[in-house]
């Protein structure tokens, strides 16, 4: 889990337990205005960061009262998860997240009882099987509240914003036999060879090759493109970029692999459904995971900026997995 993980627990946790010091020096004020609550609303959004794994993670979730005294009777409350709620957050938060995939989360009960004479339900588990979000994007679940007693109406929902990461990739590449360069914003035709350079040798296994942008005849600069076509439908779910090195150290050379690149996605080759920008740090193998995999047979790879601010890049492979 991530540091941030751990500073929304422990916020969570100050909340939980403020539920229990609710009737210091509160004698003489009115039991009318104790109310019920989700503790893990006073964040919001509450945003929790799990490795994807194929373990199941939860989060706590329960209800609080609030009064001058602790009350007389069982006040019984139920929980919901509200999907309708989802537009209402994006809107107020200019925001566009997801909701969290049906068969991804469990709520350990949708009805609890805060006793008689205790300021609280028992904590409870939202679990999350994190392995089933299709993506490293975040997505929100709300959680809300019903009871016969009065509810604090900014505390009634609780708003999980969740997301996982990798410690590894775990998706094969997709086969590159089939692929097709479908264009290109330039490339060097006879700088590097008659067998090199050019936007073919971005995939043709061979990591002695490379594409380049032009530089001989012309030096453009960026933003440079390549665009792929794999001759099939497959759900991708990122895409690694290998960079140049030295060829007398092997080191990763300073200049001209990609830096700052968008990543796009269409059905058709036209009407493109998915973009998603990145920054690469020079690495030998540089890989992004997309926030929410998507189906798609072309690739779109937009390289606006290169290391070293070089006006030309290169690639020596690119995949998709």
């Amino acid at each position: 889990m991530k540091i941030k993980l751990l500073i929304y627990s422990l916020a969570a946790a100050t909340a939980w337990s403020s539920c229990r010091n609710n009737s210091m020096e509160l004698r003489d004020i009115s039991d009318s205005t104790a109310v019920v609550y989700m503790p893990q609303a006073v964040i919001s959004p509450a945003v929790y960061s799990f490795e994807i794994s194929g373990k199941a993670d939860s989060i706590v979730y329960g209800a609080c009262y609030g009064g001058p005294h602790s009350p007389a009777s069982d006040i019984p409350v139920k929980f919901s998860v509200d999907a309708s709620l989802i537009d209402h957050f994006n809107n107020n938060n200019f925001t566009s997240y997801p909701m969290l995939p049906e068969g991804s989360y469990e709520l350990e009960q949708v009805s609890a009882v805060i006793p008689a004479g205790r300021y609280s339900t028992a904590p409870l588990n939202l679990v999350v099987h994190v392995d089933k979000l299709d993506g490293v994007g975040s997505y929100l679940l709300p959680v809300t509240i019903e009871t016969n007693m009065s509810v604090n109406e900014k505390l009634r929902t609780a708003y999980f914003l969740i997301n996982g990461h990798y410690a590894s990739n775990p998706f094969p590449a997709i086969d590159r036999s089939k692929w097709k360069v479908t264009g290109f914003s330039s490339e060097e035709p006879t700088g590097e060879g008659a067998s090199n350079g050019h936007a073919i040798h971005a995939f043709d296994g061979d990591i002695n090759t490379f594409w380049t942008t032009q530089w001989k005849a012309a030096k453009p600069g960026p933003p440079h493109y390549i665009t792929v076509d794999m001759q099939e439908s497959r759900k991708i779910h990122g895409i690694s970029i290998t960079g140049r090195t030295d060829k007398n150290t092997g080191e990763v050379k300073a200049t001209g692999n990609p830096k700052n690149i968008i990543v796009e996605l269409s059905a058709d080759g036209n009407t493109w459904i998915y973009s998603e920008n990145f920054t690469l740090a020079n690495d030998k193998v540089s890989t992004v995971y997309l926030a929410y995999a998507h189906e798609a047979r072309f690739i779109k790879l937009t390289v606006n900026a290169s290391q070293g601010d070089s006006y030309l890049t290169n690639m020596v492979e690119i995949n998709a997995f």
